[in-house]
């Protein structure tokens, strides 16, 4: 009797002997996190971490609090330090077992790749193209068939110039994704680039048919303006206008395809919204110009060519048109002051 009583009372020592060896704050983290207090559950875990720097669990309960709080890019680093620790929370069966409550899963070992997803996103508008990559291969590691990581793979080596990378991460999306109509926006803008119009307005038809969506209408609005289908370019632009009344571009484009038309009204009411948008962009003031001349309204003309010129200084072209609204306007020698400084600069001369 001696001995299983021994027994008992050593093997209930061994008990509170290994739960003292993890830190007292991990229930405390745990028990914020259910209550939905995260600046107490951030804190908390902030101590986990401390005092046991060397398990994983607190970096997933602080990765998954940061997630909450809407911090991807410390929750992507919580994630890829327990990940480093023991790469055997890389599996989900393992990752979501640890993170939960009650045999609650609290998130979804995939939402992780999300979550690393979104901090490339911020890091990207940042210009840290090379941080937001590390972290999209962590995410592909997670999530190998997530289209939408491969596509903003596809844009960020797109930005960095790396035409080979690009197309291979695009094709990739297409592939796991392929009514993806962001990824099918891409393809047919590649092709716009590569001079496959044809193909590009195919695919830009294919997707504007399937949804509404603003870009597909704008790309295919310019594309089509690039084919001289002035009047359908203006239907595309519309619709991409009545989604999205902010974009100058498409506001820009639409008063061109519009000019196109000899519609000179709504050419000056569509490029003067842009004009309000971008102010600092001289070929909106120049287009407006250009308008206002076919127009015949040369007074109003000369306003907006003498903006464009003060913003663009250097461009023969504007110095061209401003001589002709001069022409018009019978001031023949500054019309000739100014076809000479747009002949000049075109010879390298300057002033």
């Amino acid at each position: 009797m001696f001995k299983g009583r021994y027994f008992v009372i050593l093997s209930f020592l061994a008990f509170i002997g290994c739960a003292s060896m993890g830190s007292p704050y991990m229930s405390s983290t745990k028990i914020y996190v259910q209550q939905n207090n995260l600046e107490k559950a951030e804190e908390n875990a902030n101590k986990w971490a401390s005092e046991d720097p060397n398990s994983p669990k607190p970096y997933v309960w602080r990765g998954y609090i940061y997630t909450r709080k809407g911090d991807y890019i410390k929750a992507t680093k919580d994630f890829i330090k327990a990940f480093q620790l023991d790469p055997s929370y890389r599996s989900q069966k393992k990752f979501e077992k640890e993170l939960s409550i009650a045999g609650q899963t609290l998130m979804p070992f995939k939402a992780v790749a999300t979550v690393m997803q979104n901090a490339a996103i911020k890091l990207v508008q940042e210009n840290k193209y090379d941080e937001a990559l590390d972290y999209l291969s962590e995410a592909l590691r997670v999530d190998s068939t997530n289209a939408q990581i491969y596509l903003l793979m596809h844009s960020i080596y797109n930005a960095k110039g790396d035409e080979k990378l690009s197309r291979e991460y695009l094709e990739k999306a297409i592939q796991l994704d392929p009514k993806n109509p962001k990824a099918r926006l891409q393809l047919a803008v590649l092709y716009s680039y590569e001079g496959k119009k044809d193909t590009a307005e195919k695919i830009l038809r294919g997707i504007v048919k399937d949804t509404a969506m603003v870009e597909a209408y704008k790309e295919l609005g310019i594309l089509l303006f690039e084919k001289k289908n002035y009047k359908e370019a203006a239907e595309m632009l519309q619709k991409a206008y009545e989604l999205k009344e902010d974009d100058y571009e498409i506001l820009a484009n639409l008063g061109q395809s519009y000019a196109q038309l000899k519609d000179y009204d709504k050419a000056f009411e569509y490029l003067k919204k842009a004009y309000d948008l971008k102010k600092n962009e001289y070929r909106i003031p120049f287009a407006i110009a250009g308008v206002l001349y076919d127009a015949k309204k040369y007074k109003d003309a000369l306003k907006y060519i003498n903006e464009a010129i003060e913003l663009k200084p250097d461009d023969p072209d504007l110095y061209d048109l401003r001589g002709a609204i001069y022409k018009a306007l019978k001031k023949r020698r500054k019309a000739l002051r100014d076809f000479k400084k747009a002949e000049q600069l075109r010879k390298g001369k300057g002033k």
